[in-house]
């Protein structure tokens, strides 16, 4: 298993974000499994899990099995950081 955290600048929110990102990685029961990194070159399935009102991207790695639960079932876990914008696509936040 693979554990990034990146922050960057999001153009479309025009505001700096973090996402924290767990990656399944091959090993050597995988070998010979259709679909894994050497069987082909098909990307794993990918679940969302965003945050609660006072938490952050980091919360389900510091409180959950994540990790585990995702290298188990070989799914690529992503966990972007929203702060209080109640996931609204906005720039800035909310507008009145």
């Amino acid at each position: 298993m693979a554990f990034l955290t990146c922050d960057f600048f999001s153009d479309s929110l025009e505001v700096g974000t973090s996402i924290s990102v767990v990656l399944p990685q091959s090993t050597e029961a995988q070998i010979g499994v259709p679909g894994g990194a050497h069987g082909g070159a098909a990307p794993p399935p990918v679940l969302y899990l965003l945050h609660g009102l006072s938490d952050d991207h980091t919360a389900w790695p510091r409180y959950t099995s994540i990790g585990r639960y995702a290298e188990t079932a070989g799914l690529a876990v992503v966990m972007p950081a929203a702060g209080r914008s109640f996931y609204a696509d906005e720039a800035q936040g909310h507008r009145s």
